[in-house]
């Protein structure tokens, strides 16, 4: 037993506390309530908490809110502002401290700080303070007016109306606090908001979260100088000297150990356990330092989360490990709950300060609203995408309802100024995802953009290809079908080679082009794909000009990252890997995410876009063949014209035969009277005409093949694809004809086509590789 005092009341508690309890069954079970136990009680929180969040989730859908919201109103529905109300139902929820000798609550509590300390730590890992060394001047100087013109606005308009007014010193000491809160602009918040906007790897994202990240150092130093300055001198130089200390530790000493151990992991193995119990036993010593030194706990993990290297290898275990369990349930608990402790009813108890908090909260928010449209504005950056900007840096979330719940367990705002702060925060994060999807058009990014494809070139201009590199098993493929379409100093080929990599451990998505910068930022094997692409272009000079890009993005916003270089290169040809891989003439891995990038270039791409199927021969073919044979299948169409385009130009090479398949529909004479064969007017079509007459060049080949129905087509394909070394189909998604009806019943990869999804099947036994063209969409 012990006794502890809180707010001049005294408790009686036993200690260890209650955590696990001992059954229904148990003798004096309805004496000693399981729910007086820790873990029973967090379990029921949780499944209600889980449960609420759902529902209010399924109700919101349609608005595509951040599910930061849905836990928010799950928060008023279990608090006293509504199902709260009810006693049982609140003692059962959310025991006071002690209450009928329950230390759920408590245990509860201490779990809520765990997660939402080790979210700031992983927020912490996951930044790049590099990122502040290549910040912009519009970036500073967005930062700065984003945080001064709220501060001096919002001090300004509080000090005339005290002056005039002479306010209760609780009001003064609420609006304080709220507008100062208001003023800042928290990086987590906006990397979280960006993510659930789909923008984090747009030019937009990016200028956010330069922006956000400059204004949250700034803050770090604000909020520590504001503390400090109701302290003793004494006191006060204590406090500053354990935070220096701290900081030079982290960056003389843990920052140094965490790359000491990231170079002595072996490439592809994983790093051992002992450090990163280690780092997060670390993580939690220095949230009690940070409270030392009269901050708040969440000082020390985030600093620390600074200290540890981003991205490969530290920084994505450590999230890969940490982040599902206290990002994906324990904050989720925090929210919720620390929503609940707030009673919306309160804000009736002084109605006379409604108006003039609604006064200040409006004029601080169009303060800050002024201060980051401003810089974009003067750049001359459009309208909407400035405002766009602006909501973004002006939004709240969780970072801002921890610090108010902080203030309000501190006793230092009462439950009225906690209940309109927790207002101002759900206001907030529900309207600016809403109107940010308003302002903000993605397709604008396409729009007036010129036809790009290979028909539309003149024959001995450069060829722009944008090719994609996810691992490096795809570098020799990509360069085994560079080496087909025939690059020569008369008709070179510009190669934009993106190495692609999936954004895990840490939160800004980066876009490095290394002819700008020497540095390489990714995985070990960047510079697998950095040396073999400068080989291959040392080893045609004047036949390749060369551009590296490394692009570290989520899955599903990579498609930004490869148009938007497409579009700077005026490219005219996407180059994409499949997403199955063989080996030995079997699918060895497929890999959705690869698969989810494909299909979003084939609805955005500004180009024409091809999808390259390796069966693991590619890369070979001129190493072990004197001559290599590449067949195509033409049917009619966009996609089979921009193919054949693609194959004149290979077939310039005079190691390499093209057969082109002319596939046409055979009929049956309408009169019965015998068979006719109804062909296309091949001699008068602009495109096979030279073809069928031998005109094409000694390397290109004619076959006219007649098939009455998809299944003779397959069977002819089936029969002739074994023949080549590149087999090459246009799409035609959507497009129905004689020759390949019926086929689309069978399909079952839908981005390559009817004869694409046949020639890449499994059960197709060759050693061909495909690759599906698309013409640019319209």
């Amino acid at each position: 037993m012990a006794n502890i005092t809180i707010t001049n009341r005294t408790y009686c508690i036993t200690l260890p506390p209650k955590i696990s309890s001992r059954g229904i069954g148990v003798p004096g079970y309805e004496k000693n309530h399981v729910l007086q136990y820790g873990l029973p009680q967090l379990e029921l929180k949780m499944i209600t908490i889980f449960a609420f969040t759902q529902i209010c989730y399924f109700i919101l859908k349609p608005f595509r809110l951040p599910v930061f919201v849905p836990q928010l109103l799950a928060g008023i529905i279990l608090g006293p502002s509504l199902l709260g109300r009810n006693q049982a139902f609140r003692k059962t929820l959310f025991p006071e401290f002690n209450e009928e000798e329950s230390h759920a609550q408590e245990i509860s509590d201490a779990l809520e700080i765990v997660g939402l300390s080790m979210f700031l730590f992983l927020t912490g890992v996951k930044m790049d303070l590099s990122m502040l060394m290549r910040v912009g001047q519009k970036s500073w100087a967005m930062a700065a007016t984003t945080l001064i013109f709220p501060l001096i606005v919002g001090g300004v308009t509080l000090v005339v109306h005290s002056v005039m007014h002479n306010p209760a010193q609780e009001d003064v000491a609420l609006l304080n606090y709220i507008f100062i809160q208001l003023s800042f602009t928290n990086f987590p918040v906006i990397s979280c908001l960006l993510s659930d906007l789909k923008l984090l790897n747009s030019e937009l994202g990016r200028l956010a979260l330069s922006s956000s990240l400059v204004s949250h150092i700034f803050q770090i130093f604000i909020s520590f100088a504001l503390s400090s300055a109701g302290l003793t001198p004494l006191m006060a130089y204590k406090n500053i000297f354990i935070i220096i200390g701290f900081l030079l530790s982290m960056a003389l000493v843990f920052h140094p150990a965490m790359k000491w151990i990231i170079k002595h992991t072996p490439e592809g193995r994983p790093v051992k356990d002992i450090y990163l119990h280690g780092i997060v036993f670390l993580a939690f010593a220095s949230a009690l330092l940070s409270k030392s030194a009269g901050q708040t706990i969440l000082l020390g993990p985030f600093i620390l989360g600074l200290a540890v290297p981003d991205g490969p290898q530290l920084g994505t275990v450590l999230v890969n490990r940490l982040n599902s369990f206290f990002s994906g349930i324990l904050l989720p608990i925090y929210v919720t709950v620390s929503v609940a402790k707030a009673n919306l009813g309160d804000l009736a108890s002084r109605p006379h300060m409604i108006p003039f908090e609604t006064f200040l909260i409006f004029i601080v928010f169009l303060a800050k609203l002024l201060g980051s449209i401003l810089p974009p504005l003067i750049c001359k950056m459009p309208f909407k995408d400035s405002m766009a900007l602006a909501l973004i840096l002006s939004s709240d979330g969780i970072i801002e309802l921890g610090s108010y719940r902080f203030l309000h367990d501190q006793k230092h705002i009462d439950g009225r100024g906690y209940a309109l702060a927790v207002v101002i925060v759900l206001v907030s994060a529900s309207l600016t995802p809403i109107l940010v999807r308003k302002l903000v058009d993605s397709s604008r990014k396409m729009g007036g953009y010129q036809t790009r494809n290979v028909m539309h070139l003149k024959p001995d201009m450069e060829l722009p290809v944008v090719t994609c590199i996810h691992k490096s098993e795809d570098i020799a493929s990509t360069i085994g079908v560079l080496s087909y379409l025939n690059p020569s100093r008369e008709s070179p080929i510009g190669v934009n080679a993106i190495h692609l990599i999936k954004l895990v451990g840490q939160a800004t998505p980066v876009l490095i082009s290394h002819q700008q910068q020497r540095k390489i930022i990714g995985k070990s094997y960047s510079d697998e794909v950095i040396l073999a692409f400068t080989n291959y272009a040392r080893n045609n000079m004047g036949a390749i000009n060369l551009n590296l890009f490394t692009a570290i993005s989520p899955p599903k916003l990579m498609y930004e990252d490869v148009c938007h270089i497409a579009l700077d290169k005026l490219s005219s040809l996407i180059i994409l890997p499949y997403h199955c891989r063989w080996s030995n003439g079997k699918v060895e891995s497929r890999d959705s995410h690869i698969r989810t990038l494909n299909v979003a270039m084939l609805q955005r791409a500004p180009c024409s876009v091809g999808i390259l199927v390796d069966r693991g021969h590619l890369a070979q073919g001129a190493d072990i063949k004197p001559q290599l044979h590449v067949g195509m299948f033409y049917i009619g169409g966009g996609d089979d014209m921009e193919t054949l385009a693609l194959g004149r130009r290979m077939a310039r090479d005079p190691g390499l035969v093209l057969t082109v398949v002319h596939l046409c529909e055979k009929v049956d004479h309408e009169e019965g009277a015998g068979g006719t064969l109804r062909l296309d007017e091949v001699m008068n079509d602009e495109v096979l005409g030279d073809l069928s007459t031998n005109e094409a060049g000694p390397n290109v080949r004619y076959r006219r093949e007649m098939v009455r129905d998809g299944p003779e087509t397959a069977l002819l394909v089936r029969t002739i694809a074994n023949e080549f070394d590149l087999v090459m189909v246009g799409r035609r998604c959507g497009i129905e004809c004689t020759q390949t009806s019926g086929l689309a019943d069978w399909i079952d990869v839908t981005e390559l086509g009817v004869l694409g999804d046949l020639l890449a099947s499994p059960d197709l036994h060759t050693d061909a590789s495909v690759l599906v063209v698309q013409q640019q969409q319209k």
